[in-house]
């Protein structure tokens, strides 16, 4: 007995919330057919504040974020047109695959594993390979002018003949002077 009393306070209480919260503006509540002062309500004031106005406009948090490519949708964009510029594929497993001469030109790149992947030819130019996985990946001839490759793991990968103006490379995983060696020699990047 004493739940049931309880449940219709509750309910009389939603009942008379929902009441008071109903849009009053533009009704006319008395009946001389004009609008009275007291017909409308503050609402404005409440709208600056961050009120009621405001509280009524939902945001997706998922449709803010840039969409990340998946495996199965980077290989149909291999097959067709070859072009990831400005493209987000972070943390995507893209392993074991053939990108030769395509473009990265401005993509995020961060977390990617292109380990053993033949990236010859491809332009990353001013893209983010920021602790992408790069371990025995063929990167002969690549444009890496202006890439972010810091943290990037490049042990076994080959970097013959490719353009690493400005690059900021992992220098504090691999000395430099083995990264020019694989640059001008084409040896494998043993660390």
């Amino acid at each position: 007995m004493h739940i049931k009393s309880s449940a219709n306070k509750l309910n009389n209480c939603f009942t008379t919330v929902s009441k008071e919260l109903s849009p009053r503006r533009g009704s006319d509540d008395d009946d001389d057919g004009d609008f009275d002062d007291d017909d409308f309500s503050d609402d404005d004031d409440e709208d600056e504040d961050g009120g009621a106005a405001s509280a009524g406009i939902a945001i997706d948090p998922e449709s803010a974020k840039p969409k990340t490519l998946t495996r199965k949708e980077a290989i149909e964009i291999l097959q067709s047109t070859r072009d990831f510029a400005g493209v987000d594929l972070r943390k995507a497993n893209l392993t074991k695959l053939d990108f030769s001469n395509c473009s990265f030109a401005g993509a995020n790149l961060s977390y990617v594993n292109f380990k053993d992947s033949n990236l010859e030819g491809c332009d990353f130019s001013e893209s983010s390979l920021w602790n992408a996985n790069l371990e025995g990946a063929n990167l002969t001839r690549a444009n890496l002018e202006d890439a972010d490759l810091d943290y990037t793991k490049l042990r076994g990968a080959v970097l013959y003949r490719a353009n690493i103006r400005r690059a900021q490379l992992p220098t504090d995983l691999i000395p430099r002077d083995e990264i020019l060696r694989s640059v001008n020699e084409g040896t494998k990047i043993s660390r």
